[in-house]
C-alpha cells in the first residue's frame, strides 16, 4: 500500500471513529474534573481505546489517571513508534476553557486509526497514546517522562485548539517555573490583642508590592503573575497563614533563572517585614519547544488534503506555557493548532473559550486534526529516513542549546 493510500485509509478511519470521538469529547466536556483527580475522564477515554481494539495500561508506572495504549498488533513495542498526547484535564470554575477534552478525543481516534493500518498493512511500528494528566499546572508530562513512559518512543504529536482562524505548527512559546509560597503567622483577636499576632496576610501583600516594584525591570518577554489563595477567615481574626501561587513565564528557561530568584527575594522581604515564616514549594518547570522545521515540512504536506493552506514560517510567539515542551526537550515533538473559534477577542482559559470546546466548529476541527496528526504519523513511520531527519534536526538544536 502506496502512502496516499495509507493516508486516505487514515482519514476514513478517522472519519468512521467520529461518533464515537465527538461522544467522548462532549461526555468529558460534560462532566469537567481537575487537577491529578480526573478519574473519570480518563476512564472514559481508556474505554473508548479498549472498545476499538487498543491495549490500554492504566495507572501507569504507578500515576493515577495517565495512561499508555499501544494497538494490540504492535504490542512487542517495534520502531518507528509515534505517540499522540491526550490531555483531560479542565480548569477551575471554567470548565474546558483550553480544550482539553477535544485534544484527548484527538489522540485517541489517531492513535486507533494508525494502529489499525499497521496491522492491515503488515508495517512495522508502534502508534501510542499516552494519557497525562494535569497538564493545567501540573506538569503529569513531566512525571512520565521521569518515570520512562516515553523511552522507545521516536516521536510525538498532539493537536491544541485555538482561535482566530490561525492555524499552527509548532509556535514558539514561554517557559514557565511554577512556585507556591506559603506564609506562617500566629493567629490573634483584632479587636482584644492585634499585637499579640503575626499577619500573614500581610506578609502576601507586602510580597504583591515588591513584585509590582520589581515588574518594571523585567524584559518585555517576562510574566510574574500571582493570586492570594488563603489570607484569613475573618476579620476578626490575625489571618496565620497565606498562600500564594507566583510562576513566572519568560521565552527561555534559561532567561528566567534570575527573574525566579529575584522573586524569591521579594516573599522573603514579605517574610522579613512582618515576621512570618516562609516556605517556598518548586512546583514543575514547563520547558520551551524545540521547534524543528524538517517535522513542520511534513505537516504541511498533509495539510493541504483537509483544505487547510500550508504555513508559512514560524509561527508568532506565544506566551503561555505547556508542559508538551519538555516532550520536546526529549524527543522530536509537534503541537498542531487549528481554530475552534473563529473570533480574537476569545481568549483561551475563558468560559467562552470552554463552550467552543463543545461546538460543531471544534468537533470538525478536532476530526481534522486527528486525521492531519495520523497522516503525518503514517509518513514517519513509512519512511524511516524522513524520522532520521526530524531526530537528527533534534539532536542538533538540543545540543546546541546546551552549549550555549
Amino acid at each position: 500500500m502506496n502512502r496516499a493510500a495509507l493516508k486516505a485509509r487514515a482519514c476514513a478511519e478517522v472519519d468512521a471513529l467520529r461518533p464515537a470521538m465527538d461522544a467522548v469529547a462532549h461526555a468529558i466536556h460534560d462532566d469537567p474534573e481537575v487537577g491529578w483527580e480526573t478519574p473519570r475522564s480518563a476512564a472514559r477515554l481508556e474505554d473508548f481505546l479498549e472498545a476499538e481494539g487498543m491495549a490500554v495500561e492504566r495507572d501507569v508506572v504507578g500515576l493515577p489517571c495517565a495512561f499508555r495504549a499501544a494497538g494490540t498488533a504492535a504490542a512487542g513495542g517495534g520502531h518507528p513508534a509515534v505517540a499522540f498526547l491526550a490531555e483531560y484535564d479542565a480548569l477551575p470554575k471554567v470548565g474546558h476553557g483550553c480544550g482539553h477534552n477535544l485534544i484527548g478525543a484527538t489522540a485517541c481516534g489517531a492513535g486507533i486509526a494508525v494502529s489499525r493500518i499497521l496491522a492491515a498493512a503488515g508495517l512495522p511500528g508502534t502508534a501510542y497514546v499516552m494519557g497525562t494528566p494535569f497538564e493545567e499546572g501540573g506538569g503529569g508530562k513531566i512525571v512520565l517522562l521521569e518515570r520512562g513512559v516515553f523511552d522507545g518512543v521516536d516521536a510525538s504529536l498532539m493537536f491544541h485548539p485555538g482561535t482566530g482562524g490561525e492555524v499552527r505548527a509548532g509556535s514558539p512559546n514561554n517557559a514557565c517555573h511554577f512556585m507556591t509560597f506559603r506564609y506562617y503567622g500566629k493567629a490573634a483577636h483584632t479587636g482584644a490583642a492585634p499585637w499579640e499576632g503575626v499577619n500573614a496576610a500581610d506578609a502576601a501583600m507586602f510580597f504583591f508590592a515588591a513584585v509590582n516594584a520589581l515588574r518594571q525591570h523585567l524584559t518585555a518577554d517576562v510574566r510574574v503573575s500571582g493570586v492570594i489563595r488563603e489570607g484569613g477567615e475573618s476579620a476578626g481574626i490575625v489571618p496565620d497563614y497565606a498562600e500564594v501561587p507566583m510562576p513566572v513565564r519568560g521565552r527561555s528557561y534559561r532567561s528566567i533563572l534570575p527573574v525566579i530568584e529575584k522573586v524569591k527575594d521579594c516573599a522573603r522581604a514579605g517574610a522579613l517585614a512582618t515576621g512570618c515564616r516562609l516556605e517556598i514549594d518548586e512546583g514543575p518547570t514547563f520547558l520551551e519547544h524545540v521547534l524543528l522545521d524538517s517535522y513542520r515540512a511534513l505537516v504541511n504536506e498533509s495539510l493541504p488534503e483537509m483544505g487547510v493552506p500550508p504555513i508559512a514560517g514560524v509561527g508568532p510567539h506565544v506566551t503561555a506555557s505547556a508542559d508538551s515542551g519538555n516532550i520536546s526537550q526529549k524527543l522530536p515533538h509537534l503541537t498542531l493548532g487549528l481554530p475552534i473559534e473563529m473570533r480574537k477577542d476569545v481568549a483561551l482559559h475563558t468560559t467562552a473559550f470552554a463552550a467552543a470546546a463543545d461546538s460543531d466548529l471544534g468537533r470538525d476541527a478536532m476530526n481534522r486534526a486527528a486525521k492531519v496528526l495520523a497522516m503525518c504519523a503514517l509518513d514517519l513511520i513509512a519512511e524511516p529516513e524522513r524520522l532520521a531527519a526530524i531526530r537528527a534536526e533534534h539532536r542538533a538544536k538540543t545540543t546546541a542549546a546546551a552549549a550555549g
